[in-house]
């Protein structure tokens, strides 16, 4: 077993390599003393070894800037004085920009190795039980089908690259084709995947329900959307009672609530296997971290902060106001109490912050091992909200009720007797704020409507001590704000990038 594991990462290697050999940190394959057959629990194979490096070095790119840039930055939920980010603050994103490129690269290495581990199993299907050559390609389908979720409601039109050792110089794919190849990747992980986990944080058949459910949505197919959440809802996942160990306590990844989540590890030896957003996110000069990180690239939008209703519980482990203190921060020094001047727009964010290696063992300088939660169990009853309001103003169902209700109810909130259609994305605003969603959710909106929100947002600063004298900004989202421009270094080594969409050969 062990000779065949090395001769598989062996083969893994080489072809990623030759794919990427300008981007080595995306490549570099779990060192063995990490993933071994002796490792694994009873009923996984090496392949499920080697499948679980992508839980997280190929996301690396995509979790380090990238999905809070786009996700929430370029929306409005977060502001900054940090000139790496300022494209996204403006909403003039251009295509040198290096974040945009880093994670167009890093969504293609998921594609990758994915079809790399996919076309590894086939050569040895022979040589695996069928259950287990068959999780095998649907947890690399699983991968694929979300890196290709993130690409086309981003950039649109992209190449869909089916198999390893496909074209150098693909052509951009119709963004019809790359949906439906993202749905037939999901449903074949919905028929091969476990209904439970064999190791802790490995994904189910549920969670890939519940990313096409998303997709459905995506697409107003609202019916659909709903079918499949309803089949969730009730099954094996529940919203935990502390809101805040979902993002700021790695002895809770994988809780009841988590479907799916980048699985990080904080090694001090090695880079690209951890979370750095604590080091983006802590509060500049407060030395929470313990270290040289911690440097507030990160603040909450004024408009963000408006969005909080009163006594919303979610709100203290979202974001710092004035005054909030935080027992389990600077413990040594009796706690952290947060102070607005701290920050430009009077709040820091709370989200994703751990602490330091004084008081924990698995955080070392721009490393936790804080998962990413991609996908959780509150998605999934607010979609399903949505999915009954079906892009109507109002609902006062009370299937869509019950279940938006549940999310309001945790975060101590009363109850809604009608749901209307900004309730619903105000919820998702505050549920998921830094979780690289909004963008997403703005755009599911859809145009028009979109625009309106983006436009009347504050995403301004104050300018004096006591943060009362407001410095307004508001986004005015031009014609291609919804679609980001293709990385000019993509399309210099693939002109034909720059040509139409073509339909994509399912045959």
């Amino acid at each position: 077993m062990k000779i065949f594991f090395k001769l598989f990462m062996t083969g893994m290697l080489i072809p990623l390599l030759s794919l990427f050999s300008c981007s080595d940190d995306f490549l570099n394959a779990p060192s063995e003393n990490q993933l071994t057959p002796g490792d694994l629990p009873e009923g996984v194979t090496a392949f499920d070894g080697i499948a679980e490096s992508l839980y997280f070095k190929p996301w690396f790119l995509v979790n380090d800037k990238f999905l809070i840039a786009v996700g929430d930055m370029y929306a409005g939920n977060a502001f900054t004085f940090d000139g790496a980010y300022s494209q996204f603050k403006d909403a003039q994103v251009t295509s040198q920009n290096p974040i945009l490129t880093e994670g167009y690269v890093a969504l293609f290495s998921v594609i990758d190795q994915s079809n790399n581990l996919m076309s590894l199993v086939e050569e040895r299907k022979s040589e695996l039980p069928e259950a287990s050559y068959k999780k095998a390609i649907a947890i690399s389908r699983f991968m694929r089908a979300n890196a290709y979720f993130y690409l086309v409601r981003t950039f649109g039109a992209v190449p869909i690259i089916s198999k390893a050792g496909s074209a150098a110089q693909p052509k951009r794919n119709l963004v019809t084709d790359v949906y439906k190849f993202i749905k037939q990747d999901l449903t074949y992980a919905i028929e091969n995947l476990p209904e439970t986990s064999v190791k802790k944080g490995y994904v189910t058949k549920f969670a890939a329900m519940g990313i096409l459910a998303k997709v459905h949505l995506t697409l107003n197919e609202y019916a659909e959307c709903a079918a499949l959440t309803q089949k969730i809802i009730g099954n094996q996942y529940i919203l935990i009672q502390e809101y805040g160990n979902l993002f700021s306590s790695p002895e809770n990844n994988n809780s009841g609530e988590s479907m799916f989540a980048l699985q990080w590890k904080a090694i001090a030896t090695e880079w690209g296997t951890q979370n750095t957003n604590q080091a983006y996110i802590v509060p500049n000069g407060t030395g929470i971290t313990g270290g040289g990180d911690g440097w507030g690239v990160y603040l909450p939008s004024i408009s963000l902060q408006s969005g909080f209703e009163p006594n919303d519980k979610r709100k203290k482990n979202t974001i710092m106001t004035e005054g909030d203190f935080y027992p389990e921060l600077l413990k040594d020094k009796g706690g952290f109490r947060y102070k607005k001047i701290l920050s430009s727009t009077g709040a820091n964010f709370r989200k994703y912050i751990v602490g330091s290696a004084a008081e924990r063992n698995d955080v070392f300088f721009m490393r936790t091992s804080q998962n990413t939660i991609i996908l959780r169990y509150s998605d999934i009853l607010l979609m399903h909200a949505e999915a009954v309001l079906a892009g109507a103003g109002s609902t006062s169902s009370t299937v869509a009720l019950n279940a938006f209700n549940e999310v309001r109810l945790r975060a101590g909130l009363p109850p809604k007797t009608i749901l209307t259609r900004n309730d619903l994305f105000n919820e998702r605003r505050v549920e998921f704020a830094l979780e690289g969603q909004y963008f997403f959710d703005l755009k599911r909106r859809g145009l028009a409507e979109a625009t309106a929100i983006i436009s009347q947002q504050e995403v301004g600063f104050y300018s004096d001590d006591e943060r009362t004298v407001l410095v307004s900004r508001k986004i005015t989202p031009g014609a291609n704000y919804f679609e980001l421009p293709l990385p000019q270094s993509a399309i210099d080594t693939n002109p034909s990038l720059l040509e139409p969409p073509v339909p994509f050969n399912f045959n």
